[in-house]
């Protein structure tokens, strides 16, 4: 499939090794129609790689990807098209930026415990301007020579329920949908697969999610096929991208390996459209009141 539009990227703002400004370049390079910035609970690429494409391609959708919980189980959020200066999404992603450092510095001490001697200081020079997360950790850990790859820490030691593994603050799925939509978004679950547990669909659409991550590394042409079937049957619109953070960061995806082709973009697109269609009915009928 040739992919045009890379939907689930990364920068330096989250956790990711390249700029907004270099993500953008690197898109150019390759041709992509369009890209969505969908950093971890923050939105501070959003504008730096919207000004680095000004008129050109790339287009730049701006997104995020929201880290929640529900039933012991992590389920991250997708939001496109969001107005990255709503005010009650920038309220929600101060908290969300204030636990990171707070869980930082617990994994940290949780580390240290384990006999993994590294600093909080460590962690913060990867992290860079960024809030810190659990990559953050791993890098300061494989720096360190205690595993060789950020994709080992997470297997023995920070992933899900793991020896370091601390828990964060707690978003419901329903909230990010929420806060997402409010923003003026399009809400998609990323990566469904991983959470194995289908069945959350129902309670996600009735909180208002309106898409499905379909392409996406970690899930194989049959399991794409399996949740573009859904999408279609449940009327949601799909969506996918590289999950790219960068080389030699324990992610293996490179850039546009996973995205949208160019007629699923074009339906992408007209789910967007629609949405804002049906934004100005309502207003319209509100106004007749």
């Amino acid at each position: 499939m040739n992919v045009v539009a890379d939907l689930h990227i990364h920068t330096t703002a989250s956790d990711g090794l390249l700029s907004p400004v270099e993500i953008v370049k690197k898109a150019g390079k390759l041709g992509l129609s369009a890209i969505a910035i969908t950093d971890h609970d923050t939105i501070d690429g959003i504008s730096s790689a919207m000004n680095a494409s000004e008129n050109t391609l790339p287009e730049i959708i701006p997104g995020i990807e929201l880290s929640t919980e529900i039933d012991d189980r992590e389920i991250h959020i997708l939001g496109f098209y969001i107005d990255h200066t709503d005010s009650d999404l920038i309220a929600l992603l101060k908290i969300l930026q204030e636990s990171r450092f707070s869980r930082a510095e617990k994994t940290v001490k949780k580390l240290n415990s384990l006999g993994y001697l590294i600093s909080l200081g460590d962690v913060l020079d990867f992290a860079g301007k960024a809030a810190p997360g659990r990559l953050h950790v791993a890098r300061a850990l494989v720096e360190k020579g205690y595993l060789p790859s950020a994709q080992a820490v997470f297997n023995d030691l920070l992933g899900y329920r793991m020896p370091g593994y601390v828990e964060r603050y707690k978003l419901k799925p329903q909230e990010a949908i929420a806060i997402i939509r409010s923003a003026g978004g399009l809400a998609a679950w990323a990566h469904p697969y991983l959470s194995r547990k289908d069945s959350l669909l129902t309670e996600f659409i009735s909180h208002g999610l309106q898409g499905l991550e379909v392409y996406h590394p970690d899930q194989n042409p049959s399991q794409s096929g399996h949740y573009r079937q859904l999408a279609k049957s449940l009327r949601l619109f799909i969506c996918g991208g590289s999950d790219f953070h960068g080389s030699g960061v324990g992610h293996t995806s490179t850039l546009a390996n996973c995205g949208l082709a160019a007629s699923e973009f074009k339906d992408f697109r007209e789910n967007r459209l629609q949405m804002l269609q049906n934004s100005e009915i309502m207003k319209k009928g509100v106004s007749k009141l």
